[in-house]
């Protein structure tokens, strides 16, 4: 039984090679279309990606201060209408927030210790009263307080260019509440000084030294920042996103599904001429007709795989953009264009036997591929869409398989994090060649 498989699974699998031979038009578009594709988004987008921003923005507050500049930051994040915010006060602390926003979950984290808002005011009082020259050095402040510092952490899958808008906006509106604490000092302190220079050098004659002698403030730079970059999960193997980044394996895994359009009308083709039918009347296991074409298309998506990742390597940066770097990731990234192909190929089979039409199953296929890539990220991030769209893009195959690899490129992750992602699309390969075995048996009748 096993050596009748294995010979007509051979058979079928050099039935298929000679067909796709045979049809050269067919496999230069299969081959140049993604090659093409991924050149020129690459290089249209290689200056966009980097200034690029965002329209809703998922930001992690973590407010372990709960005093008042979380309370500003919080309404000035909403106000806005660019930032969705989740605040939370003690429940989880900085490493495990700067963790959570390295996976993804929130886009940009901002981390508030005890103490910050009193240290904020504290500043602000000290720069107004070494203001004031008439000061003693006594009353000076002598002792500095513990530096507290505002952390704040972007999911390394967040573009460059949006970084520098939030990491702006931050800063803006710390100083913005640092001005405001120091008008308030500065309304706070200066009666008394006032009182203090004219009793003490003008008497009765104030107006008229007052004139000659006008009182000054000279607020000295607080050489103490507030504010500081922490890289998420707070470990160094993260990888600054650029276009090639992105695009070479999003336009990859977009070229693997394409490979659905070829089998799913080859197995058409053969239904309508009466081929099938015949094939699955000769001795032998109906598994070998599915395996054997099976391997054959996915030895095609293994060489668009191997072609596209030498274009990010060698064509790219001689075209101008970064060299695409996958570090140590290579075998993992073999995985998961092996689980792509798998789960592409499993959707064409399935095509090629429920479809009652060749048309038909172009334009499933066409329109499956294409909405499944802008689901998944492959034209636009997910977390540049609203809200109803991230939620719907979990259902997209090219999701799956685009965020491993940002899990592998981005996120510093290895084959044992990228498991979820693989195991859904191992799944939905095997339900579609359930589908199709069950299928090819009612077509024998």
């Amino acid at each position: 039984m096993i050596p009748s498989l294995l010979v007509q699974t051979w058979a079928v699998f050099v039935k298929e090679l000679q067909l796709l031979r045979r049809d050269r038009g067919g496999l230069a578009v299969l081959f140049i279309m993604p090659v093409v594709l991924v050149l020129i988004v690459c290089l249209v987008q290689d200056n966009i990606l980097k200034v690029s921003g965002a329209t809703t923005v998922k930001l992690l507050l973590v407010d372990h201060d709960q005093g008042a500049l979380g309370q500003t930051l919080l309404h000035q994040l909403e106000e806005g209408g660019s930032f969705s915010v989740t605040r939370v006060e003690n429940e989880i602390d900085s490493p495990k927030a700067q963790h959570d926003v390295g996976d993804g979950i929130w886009q940009v984290g901002v981390y508030l210790p005890v103490g910050v808002s009193e240290e904020l005011s504290r500043r602000a009082f000290a720069q107004i009263k070494q203001g004031f020259s008439e000061l003693s050095k006594q009353e000076k402040l002598s002792t500095p307080s513990p530096t507290l510092t505002i952390e704040y952490f972007f999911d390394p899958a967040v573009q460059g260019g949006l970084q520098a808008g939030i990491r702006g906006l931050l800063h803006q509106l710390v100083a913005s509440e640092a001005l405001k604490l120091k008008m308030d000092a500065f309304q706070t302190l200066l009666p008394a000084q006032l009182e203090r220079h004219i009793s003490a050098e003008l008497g009765p004659m104030f107006a008229q030294v007052l004139a000659q002698k006008p009182l000054k403030l000279n607020l000295p730079d607080s050489n103490e920042p507030l504010l500081q970059a922490v890289l998420a999960n707070n470990e160094d193997k993260f990888t600054m996103p650029t276009s090639v980044q992105h695009n070479v394996p999003a336009w990859t895994l977009f070229g693997i599904f394409f490979i659905i359009l070829p089998l799913s009308g080859v197995l058409l083709q053969e239904r309508s001429h009466g081929v099938l039918p015949r094939l699955l009347l000769a001795p032998g296991q109906r598994a070998g007709l599915l395996i054997g074409r099976l391997l054959a298309y996915l030895m095609l998506c293994m060489m668009q795989f191997a072609i596209m990742t030498a274009v990010g390597f060698y064509v790219l940066p001689r075209l101008g953009t970064d060299i695409l770097q996958i570090g140590g990731h290579g075998g993992a990234l073999f995985v998961v264009a092996l689980c792509a192909g798998l789960t592409a190929c499993g959707f064409g089979l399935l095509l090629g036997v429920i479809a009652q039409s060749e048309q038909q199953a172009i334009m499933t296929a066409a329109v499956a591929i294409v909405i499944s890539a802008a689901l998944g990220g492959i034209m636009v991030p997910v977390y540049m869409m609203p809200a109803a769209m991230q939620t719907i893009s979990v259902i997209s195959p090219l999701g799956w398989g685009l965020d491993a690899c940002q899990v592998l490129f981005l996120r510093g992750g290895t084959l044992s994090d990228i498991v979820p992602q693989l195991s859904t699309m191992l799944g939905c390969f095997t339900i579609c060649l359930l589908i199709s075995w069950r299928k090819l048996r009612h077509l024998n009748g």
